[in-house]
């Protein structure tokens, strides 16, 4: 059935517009790791591709599930985000009073 990113690619190109329409992720996991490397790619330039656990779609503005999905999946990221920065600067903070100088 073709390598991993055209098998990717196709469900990529099938990602749709609004809940009611969301597509179940790849049961391949090697599938689902190039199509989340392609989502997150589109969702960097712009694009709104979220999944919080009903399927993958675009989040349609003025629509009030869609609105609630969004913010509850920028909810998580920003919440991933300031994880990542609180251990990474606890780490630094480690590795230089551990007498280790720049």
């Amino acid at each position: 059935m073709g390598n991993l990113f055209e098998q990717a690619s196709d469900y990529f190109n099938r990602i749709p517009d609004g809940h009611k329409n969301a597509i179940h992720r790849p049961w391949n996991r090697s599938v689902d790791r190039v199509l989340r490397g392609m989502i997150e790619r589109a969702n960097n330039n712009g694009d709104r591709i979220i999944n919080v656990g009903n399927g993958i779609y675009r989040a349609m503005p003025g629509d009030p599930v869609d609105q609630k999905e969004f913010h509850e999946y920028i909810g998580k990221e920003k919440s991933r985000a300031k994880s990542i920065l609180l251990k990474v600067g606890s780490m630094e903070q480690a590795f230089y009073a551990a007498g280790v100088k720049e």
